[in-house]
């Protein structure tokens, strides 16, 4: 008799683990990242030799272990193209275009969802934008960038949609609020997620402090992220991913939703400033449920070594950085993170 009723326990548990019970919670796995950027074919020199494989292949377990895994493509992937920013073989200008093969790299480290929406997508004109969009439509990785573009991919019956937004080029326009509102209102009626990609502000170690107003860069308007991020979530979007700064920033609790106003520089090869604290990134992971409530979050710090290859940080210094920005920039609705970068709920 003892036997039966251990081993119905023992059966009753599992399904209860398992979710399959009636009125179990759905939850959608989020792992997310700041700019990626393979290496580039212009100047050369700046490709990772060939024998040491992709520069994601020590991370990539930490960005499998999702539903959906996203990040912001600083470029494109284009085997031709032709730019007219820089002089030919110019160090003092940065351009990025990877090589087309290079897309394998992201969908074998699990990409879902890639933002074309930045300042560098339009380094080599129009056709190498419409190519990488084809390459990650071959690939089945989603993405948004030009105007009116977004993807959608459904998980367990939740369907879910990815907005990328940036200040400038020929991208859905994080300066104008009112379109962007309308965007994610219209998107929303069909969907029960809407997250949006955020590009934007101000660059490098003294762009670290999030202001509460129109951010500049060499005479550009960057964007006001603070506007921007609290309108579009009143419109319905359920979490921001922000990057653009290549350093961290603040991360805010806005109505119940995670505002991460920098997720940093993730794995940048080769022509990127990796000193001090523009080395360190993170992995945002998170749960969300159907209705989009935050149910956990953690920050998994990387940093970035050997011309910039991403690996973890066991010291945890990008949570470190975000948690300390957020109370000092944020005092009423920053996001609080324990020393091992666990979100600390209520604080």
């Amino acid at each position: 008799m003892r036997k039966k009723i251990f081993t119905r326990s023992v059966f009753l548990l599992l399904i209860l683990h398992s979710g399959f019970c009636v009125g179990a919670e759905e939850l959608v796995r989020i792992r997310a990242v700041g700019d990626i950027m393979l290496g580039t074919a212009t100047p050369d020199g700046f490709l990772r030799p060939v024998g040491k494989g992709s520069i994601l292949r020590y991370i990539s377990p930490l960005l499998q272990d999702a539903d959906l895994t996203i990040g912001n493509l600083e470029g494109t992937l284009c085997d031709s193209g032709t730019t007219y920013k820089c002089e030919p073989d110019s160090l003092d200008c940065y351009v990025f275009r990877m090589p087309e093969k290079y897309g394998n790299d992201l969908k074998d480290a699990g990409f879902d969802f890639l933002s074309l929406a930045n300042n560098h997508v339009g380094d080599f004109g129009f056709d190498c934008v419409r190519r990488t969009e084809h390459i990650l439509d071959s690939l089945g990785i989603g993405w948004s960038g030009q105007p009116g573009s977004f993807s959608s991919k459904t998980i367990r019956g939740i369907r879910i949609a990815f907005i990328a937004f940036h200040s400038g080029g020929y991208c859905n326009s994080s300066l104008d609020i009112p379109t962007a509102v309308e965007m994610v209102t219209r998107v929303k009626d069909d969907h029960d997620l809407v997250i949006v990609s955020l590009h934007g502000g101000a660059e490098g170690l003294a762009a670290m402090s999030l202001p509460d107003s129109m951010e500049l860069y060499m005479g550009e308007q960057r964007g006001h992220l603070r506007e921007f991020s609290h309108q579009v979530i009143d419109a319905g979007a359920d979490l921001i991913l922000g990057h653009g700064p290549h350093v961290a920033r603040a991360m805010e609790l806005y109505q119940g939703k995670l505002i991460a106003y920098s997720l940093a520089n993730f794995a940048t090869y080769g022509r990127f400033n990796l000193l001090e604290e523009r080395r360190f990134g993170g992995i945002l992971d998170l749960e969300l449920n159907r209705s989009g409530k935050l149910v956990t979050a953690r920050i998994i710090s990387i940093e970035q070594k050997y011309w910039g290859v991403p690996l973890l940080d066991r010291q945890h210094r990008f949570s470190h950085l975000v948690d300390s920005l957020s109370r000092a920039d944020l005092p009423a609705t920053g996001a609080h993170f324990s020393t091992t970068g666990q979100l600390i709920p209520g604080e």
